[in-house]
Parts: C-alpha cells; structure tokens; sequence
C-alpha cells in the first residue's frame, strides 16, 4: 500500500485535524549521480498527518510511524527539537522526531496553533 493510499484510507474513516505535506529533500548522492535530472524526477514527498486517533509521518514515500494515541489533549510539540510528545494506547509516553520534515516557521505555527486549540 502506498503512502497516498494509506492516508486516504486514513481520512475516509478519521478527522483530520493537521495535515502537512511537502516535497522530499533529495539526498546527496542522488545529485551527484543524476545531477539535474534528479530535480526532475524527484516525485517524493514527505507528510505528517495528525487525526482525531492517530499520528502518521511518512518520509520519501515510505511510513516511518503509524501510531494511535489516547488522548488528543495530552500531544505536545516541542518547536526547540521538532518533537512530538504523547500517550499511546497502552499508556506509554511516546516520542516523534519531525526533523525530517525539515518543518518551516509557517509550519511549526501550525502544529503549535492546532495543538494549543485542543488544550483547552
């Protein structure tokens, strides 16, 4: 399943409340081989989806975490380390590094904004 699929299957049953969604950095390497061609082509994206139920981050394409939580109150983000705090389903306290998201100050205001909306 990719990952446009599974995050459609995602929202079909669950809220969105965060959605972010961005072109993949390209590596290193890639450029060096490919050069220019590798700006083309590169058709990757990363995404970080927070629903009502759980969190999704994906980079390049591929899932790195697929985790359903407790209590939407108890998530907190840490803009300092781009870290996502929380309390999964068997009460243990979680931790998400978005540092792969390379997140912008647009961005980080959003997660901040969303978040402190459901603190309340």
């Amino acid at each position: 399943m990719t990952s446009l699929n599974t995050i459609n299957a995602i929202l079909q049953n669950e809220q969105s409340l965060l959605f972010i969604s961005k072109k993949s950095e390209m590596g290193f390497w890639d450029y060096q081989i490919f050069g220019l061609l590798s700006l083309i082509f590169n058709k990757k994206r990363d995404y970080l989806l927070i629903t009502k139920k759980r969190l999704v981050y994906i980079i390049n394409d591929e899932i790195i975490k697929n985790i359903e939580y407790n209590d939407f109150s108890k998530i907190q983000f840490n803009h300092f380390s781009d870290r996502v705090s929380f309390i999964d389903t068997l009460n243990n306290n979680r931790y998400l590094n978005l540092k792969g998201l390379r997140l912008s100050y647009e961005e980080i205001q959003k997660i901040k904004s969303v978040l402190s909306k459901n603190e309340k």
